[in-house]
């Protein structure tokens, strides 16, 4: 790739030598034929500095955007970014860096070697990647600059990253932002005239040589800017010394040195710049390539130039690098420039500590909040001696003496853990990742994690068949099943399940896995629900069979009979045809269980009672002599326990039509098989039984602890503390009130049952009462959500607040059902529900060819026949990045005869791979729908013009996002 030559500038004494490594055979599209890269600030600086260019590049460099990056080391940028529900350190995150830095999402390839993303916000981020229109000769000619690609920013394009965003405002406090008042401050214009005069300065004086070389704070910073050094990078770039070249050119400065007698630009007097850079008065050949006088003071005026000592070996070696010119900083350099400076008292102590930069690592995700462990669910080793128990919020496991119930071990293991089992052997543990995609292999009787295994997206349920030769992991982002050979622990094949397959369970021969499937099936607008129960065979490692269990969904909790005649498992059934006003006759929202016979029946009762619901029913065990199942409400806090004799006696004694139309959504039934309702802890989840049948062990999720449960005496009989802390933080009291059914009439159901995982049941509602099937809205992902508002499809509401208390009330709950404290504590939840990574690419990874030819058509401004795009017709406009939404309200075209308005709230993309179905009313039940069947007009973006491998390209490339 041919590059351009290297450029040696003077100035003022000092020689600033900067690479112009302009790649010109990249791909595609501006001008004549490039597709155009970053060359960063540093380059621009070379036209945009000094008087004549109205010192713009010193304008920028006093500005917040030139210190955007280094406030992602704040203790406050951590407190948003968790408060946005961001699971990453701010430097580190896609959002944060996509608004506090230039360029932070585009390939490698698309970054000069000029270009350092640790500048900030640089002029690209509002111009355009600049190596097309970069040269002067271009420039000057602003209809060809244009043309090859400059761009002039506009309100809409601050507002992409200044708009309100109630992550900031309640960490920062509120900080109005207007557009014009906004721009007066950050102004550069070009003066007519230059400012200042140049005229008798100082800098051509003799210049010395150096015995080491200089090598400028971006060297140093390699080193020096992440936690594990205390961000010390961040902490100058923050600091006075960072602007110290910048401030020469500011009104005052200029007063300043002609008071000093220094006539002429203060940013080209030697005498200015001795104390203003590093450097001064050094000749060209004491600078390495890179070195850059705007940087201001920078390390090497304290430590001495580095160019010797900056190798990672002789940093170590303390006594080698001050043999190599590492300097100790003293007060003797500091006064040299301080203590005469214009006046202006200098106390060294107050000043030390104002940039004091020790090496001491900053432990990312220090925030002042007690760790829980929030137990999922929770299984007894093979010999039944203890109890294992996967927590998420903790990321490890727990490991219980199951005689003393006593705690004996905590594992740390990945991210949000979710499931445990166990080798039949039970030398082996397995735990699924859901925040890692990964499987941990833990050995048992050292507790150490051996093995960590990439899996598919957000593994939920594990487990191991009869033999011990396959291990199935639930890759419920996928709706797939990696199945795992025990012995080499690789991946060898993949199944597909339904819709966010949950949980698994083993026949007693171990022949069959039953998977349960949490989303319905993609179904026709108007028609039932219909979920899928996936069934293994386990000797040829293949889906046998797919039941579906018509009506239903969130199917999660799955076990056996002991007898193998058939298994249970726990459901949800959602009127979702009928309008929201049906709470108050109790079956707008119903809870219970099914059966799935081996001869391929399914049957299906509720747990619900006519004055009290058994919501959010989450797991389900059967004894060992197959009397009794146990099952566990996380929205009510019960365990309910059925007996599975009187249950199947009825079924078997009522007729097809009961069975299939009249069980099913029947609130008196229950009482007839469900023998008791024990208390647990808040939200229980996981429930095992011991081998004996005599105990049973509940995950109450949000209490930390686990319930002991007596089953001869059908009692709650112990507490065993997980030894989370007792402090109720407000987050954590907003997470048990999402938990929570007592928000609803009869407790139906609680935030969680519409948005398992803080994410989208894939179901479409008719909410309001305007009639049924008026105004079909679908249900969106709560992950990521705080600073899209407004809320709701039609962007009525303008916070969290007023869609989870006024809405909520008026149409889901039929009761008042939070306090204003309450209502708080659950937006504060709400809005840290982590936003699992991007599973399609990592950030700042290459594209592939697809995904980048999708970016392309994603950004394009013409039609393939060279028609110009009007602003609405660009994906980019509509959707632009870090969070992928403009906030605003369009017309797409997708308004049907049942909606009364056709203008909707922009969705966000960030990971719209996982979120089908898709458009306001849920009809598309994949992307490629969105601008085929439901885009004919091209009011959806321009779209009609693509053939299919382009349309498949710009999906690629959305998966990414």
């Amino acid at each position: 790739m041919p590059n351009r030559p290297t450029r040696v500038l003077i100035s003022g004494g000092l020689v600033l030598v900067v690479a112009l490594l302009l790649p010109l055979g990249t791909p595609t599209a501006v001008g004549q034929g490039k597709e155009p890269v970053y060359v960063g600030v540093r380059v621009c600086s070379e036209c945009h500095k000094g008087a004549e260019a109205g010192h713009q590049f010193s304008l920028w460099r006093l500005s917040k955007h030139a210190k955007a990056h280094a406030t992602l080391s704040h203790p406050e940028s951590e407190e948003i970014a968790r408060r946005s529900g961001i699971p990453e350190a701010p430097l580190e995150a896609r959002v944060c860096l996509g608004c506090h830095t230039t360029g932070a999402d585009a390939e490698e390839w698309r970054r000069d070697e000029t270009f350092l993303i640790k500048d900030g916000v640089q002029c690209e981020t509002c111009h355009g990647p600049g190596s097309e229109y970069i040269d002067a000769e271009v420039m000057q000619n602003r209809e060809l600059a244009m043309e090859r690609g400059l761009a002039m920013p506009t309100r809409q394009t601050c507002m992409v990253c200044h708009g309100p965003k109630g992550s900031h405002e309640v960490v920062l406090g509120p900080s109005p932002w207007e557009y014009e008042t906004a721009r007066a401050i950050i102004a550069h214009p070009r003066p007519a005239q230059p400012v200042g005069d140049p005229s008798g300065s100082d800098a051509d004086r003799p210049l010395a040589g150096s015995a080491h070389r200089f090598v400028g704070v971006m060297s140093c910073a390699t080193c020096h800017a992440g936690s594990e050094m205390g961000f010390q990078y961040s902490k100058w770039r923050m600091g006075p010394h960072a602007g110290a070249y910048a401030r020469l050119a500011t009104p005052l400065a200029r007063q300043m040195a002609v008071a000093a007698g220094t006539v002429g630009d203060p940013q080209a007097s030697g005498e200015c710049l001795r104390c203003h850079v590093t450097g001064a008065g050094y000749d060209a050949e004491s600078f390495v390539p890179g070195f850059d006088i705007g940087d201001g003071v920078q390390c090497e005026s304290c430590h001495g130039p580095g160019a010797d000592y900056l190798p990672a070996a002789v940093m170590l070696d303390r006594a080698g690098a001050r043999q190599a010119g590492l300097q100790k900083p003293s007060a003797r350099v500091c006064a040299e420039c301080h203590e005469p400076a214009h006046g202006k008292p200098f106390d060294i102590s107050s000043a030390l500590t104002e940039i004091a930069h020790p090496k001491e690592p900053v432990l990312v995700g220090a925030i002042n909040e007690p760790e829980y462990k929030t137990p999922i669910n929770l299984t007894l080793t093979p010999d039944g001696r203890e109890l294992w128990i996967a927590c998420e919020a903790s990321s490890s496991t727990i490991v219980v003496d199951a005689a003393s119930r006593t705690k004996l071990a905590e594992i740390p293991v990945g991210g949000q853990p979710h499931d445990v089992a166990f080798s039949p052997d039970g030398r082996r543990a397995y735990v699924t990742n859901r925040l890692d995609d990964s499987l941990s292999v833990i050995d048992v009787a050292s507790r150490e994690v051996v093995r960590t295994i990439p899996v598919g997206d957000e593994p939920h349920g594990v487990i191991v068949d009869g033999p011990g030769r396959h291990i199935y992991v639930l890759n419920s982002g996928l709706g797939s099943i990696s199945v795992i050979d025990a012995q080499t622990l690789e991946e060898v094949k993949r199944l597909t399940a339904s819709r966010l397959p949950w949980s698994l369970a083993l026949s007693p021969d171990g022949k069959k896995i039953v998977v349960t499937n949490t989303l319905s099936r993609f179904v026709e607008p108007r028609t039932e629900l219909m979920s899928e129960l996936t069934v293994i065979d386990t000797e040829r490692g293949v889906v046998e069979d797919r039941r579906v269990a018509p009506g239903t969904n969130l199917l999660q909790g799955v076990a056996w009979h002991p007898s193998g005649d058939y298994a249970v498992f726990t459901l949800n059934r959602t009127k979702n045809l009928v309008p929201m006003t049906r709470l108050l006759q109790g079956w707008t929202i119903t809870n219970g269980m099914g059966l799935v016979w081996r001869d391929g029946r399914v049957d299906q009762v509720l747990l619900d009672q006519p004055d009290l619901a058994f919501p959010d029913a989450a797991d389900i065990a059967v004894t060992p002599d197959g009397r009794h199942a146990l099952v566990t409400s996380t929205g009510s806090d019960r365990l309910a326990v059925v007996d599975l004799e009187k249950l199947v006696t009825m079924l078997e004694e009522a007729s097809p039509h009961e069975r299939v139309r009249v069980f099913p959504n029947h609130l008196g039934k229950p009482v007839e098989f469900v023998t008791t309702y024990i208390p647990t802890g808040t939200s229980p989840r996981g429930v095992t039984i011991s081998g004996d049948g005599g105990t049973a062990y509940v995950a109450n999720t949000l209490d930390d602890s686990v319930t002991v449960v007596d089953l001869t005496s059908l009692q709650a009989v112990e507490r065993i503390d997980l030894g989370g802390p007792e402090e109720i933080t407000k987050t954590r009291l907003g997470e048990q009130l999402f938990h929570s059914a007592n928000i609803a009439f009869r407790r139906q159901f609680s935030c969680h049952t519409c948005h398992p995982d803080g994410h989208v049941d894939g179901i479409t509602y008719d909410i309001e009462p305007d009639g049924i099937g008026v105004n079909p809205v679908d249900n969106r992902t709560l992950r990521g959500i705080f600073d899209t508002a407004p809320f709701k499809w039609t962007g009525l509401n303008q916070t969290l607040q007023r869609q989870c208390g006024p809405r909520l009330a008026v149409f889901f709950t039929r009761i008042d059902p939070f306090t204003p404290a309450e209502l708080e504590a659950l937006e504060l939840y709400i809005t840290t529900i982590p936003r699992p990574p991007n599973r399609h690419r990592a950030l700042g990874a290459p594209l592939t060819e697809a995904q980048r030819k999708g970016k392309a058509l994603y950004e394009r401004t013409v039609t393939n026949g060279g028609r110009p795009l009007p602003p609405t017709g660009r994906c980019i406009n509509c959707h632009p990045g870090p969070l992928y939404t403009d906030r605003q309200k369009h017309d797409v075209g997708t308004k049907t005869p049942l909606d009364r308005e056709g203008v909707f709230d922009t969705p966000h993309l960030t990971n719209i791979y996982d979120s089908a179905p898709y458009l306001h009313d849920g009809t598309a039940e994949t992307l490629e729908e969105i601008w085929t069947r439901f885009n004919p007009d091209d009011q959806h973006g321009v779209t009609n013009d693509m053939t299919k491998d382009e349309l498949n390209h710009l999906i690629e490339y959305i998966k990414t996002l």
